[in-house]
């Protein structure tokens, strides 16, 4: 039957050595899930896949569930209870999921939230499997257009691909699909997933939802927008996987105790420590100012949004009376610009500087910190010695891409140009 199901497979540090490239040889499986929340004791209430292979789609699949218990925040998925209370169980499904999904690379944006929802309805159903290493589009996304934020609907706007009924599960599958095609050039290593199924058993009743339309609520589209521009003071994937779900917290901008205990559960299973935890929330918070900053105004819905980003992690807030981002140079280091580091950088008086302190710098700019140098991911590699033959250099160099000293970075990140 495979491994016994357990996650967040592509964060794990005992990854396969079976890991390969995307490739048109393979199948894939886009899906989402609607949730009723993300803690662990938080049930999926819709769910929808999308199978395909060099861009055709093979089929979809989608249903509502009922989760036997309360749905959760309505305003956001659009599914009321009412909804649900003909739904299949979760459990009825599975074997249709299964078949789906083997031998298929599943693909999902905010890969590590989606399938660690579906892995908790496997377990909870005692089923055994392996889904293998999948493709995180929202990572893609962050590497290959930064400043395009996290959000499923803006990536597609940089991309042009039309919103196809935003925040159902079947619709933001399929758009995760297209958005797929766009960014295979991230080097992600993937993996199929291996499940058994049972053939001869007959489909199981779904049930699917009528277009739902919510009443939009102005205040949240405005929070999130703001918090889409925000870059990561990381690029470290299990850090990054760590703020996804704080940003998901943060949507109201207030963090209640489930959540808090959920976020600690997160860091837990990630293997964050509370030092590396503090050291993100200072980041994301500065990060947050200094998106504010950008224009030069810090207006009063920013200013109450910002303090109470301070109050929801528990961090005292300083603004700046000016903006700090660092403006255009010979470099074309500029905001919104992807910065790749590489080797043990040292500061002026000789001092080691971790590359965690490099990246929140890089962010607290308005610069996107990325982990590989790749052709259209990565705009400026800041090297320890600008001479180094290592990986990323030779790439920076036969792409022809900007390599600068630690010296010049922190120079310009300080001065600002």
């Amino acid at each position: 039957m495979g491994k016994l199901i357990k996650g967040p497979w592509s964060l794990t540090n005992d990854e396969p050595s079976d890991l390969i490239f995307p490739s048109n040889d393979l199948e894939y499986v886009a899906f989402d899930v609607e949730t009723t929340g993300f803690n662990k004791n938080d049930r999926i209430v819709e769910i929808g896949f999308v199978a395909f292979k060099n861009g055709k789609v093979l089929e979809e699949w989608a249903t509502l569930i009922n989760p036997l218990r309360d749905i959760g925040k309505t305003n956001i998925h659009g599914i009321t209870s009412s909804m649900v209370s003909a739904a299949p169980l979760f459990e009825d499904v599975i074997n249709d999921i299964f078949r789906l999904i083997n031998g298929r690379v599943l693909v999902a944006h905010q890969f590590s939230f989606d399938a660690r929802m579906l892995i908790q309805e496997f377990n909870r159903a005692n089923t055994q499997g392996d889904i293998g290493k999948g493709f995180c589009t929202m990572i893609a996304s962050r590497r290959l257009l930064a400043g395009t934020g996290d959000s499923l609907a803006s990536t597609c706007s940089e991309l042009g691909v039309k919103s196809i009924q935003a925040h159902s599960a079947l619709g933001d599958a399929r758009m995760t699909m297209q958005i797929f095609q766009h960014l295979t050039e991230d080097e992600q290593e993937v993996r199929p997933a291996f499940v058994e199924y049972q053939k001869d058993l007959n489909p199981s009743r779904i049930l699917g939802r009528e277009a739902f339309l919510s009443e939009p609520n102005d205040a949240l589209d405005r929070i999130r927008d703001f918090t889409q521009k925000v870059p990561f003071p990381t690029s470290e994937e299990k850090f990054v996987a760590y703020l996804l779900l704080l940003n998901m917290a943060m949507q109201d901008l207030v963090i209640s105790k489930s959540e808090q205990a959920e976020l600690d559960h997160w860091a837990n299973d990630l293997g964050v420590t509370k030092e590396e935890v503090f050291s993100l929330h200072q980041g994301y918070l500065d990060s947050f100012i200094q998106a504010a900053l950008r224009d030069g105004v810090i207006t009063i819905q920013e200013r109450e949004m910002i303090e109470l980003v301070g109050k929801a992690l528990n961090l005292p807030v300083s603004i700046p009376n000016g903006p700090q981002p660092i403006q255009a140079n010979e470099e074309n280091l500029s905001v919104g610009k992807r910065v790749c580091f590489t080797g043990e950088a040292s500061g002026f008086s000789g001092n080691v500087i971790n590359r965690g302190d490099l990246e929140a710098l890089a962010a607290k700019v308005g610069l996107h910190p990325v982990r590989d140098v790749t052709k259209k991911g990565c705009d400026i590699l800041v090297a320890a010695d600008t001479s180094t033959m290592s990986g990323k250099a030779k790439k920076a160099k036969e792409w022809g891409i900007p390599v600068i000293s630690v010296e010049k970075f922190i120079t310009y990140c300080t001065f600002g140009k």
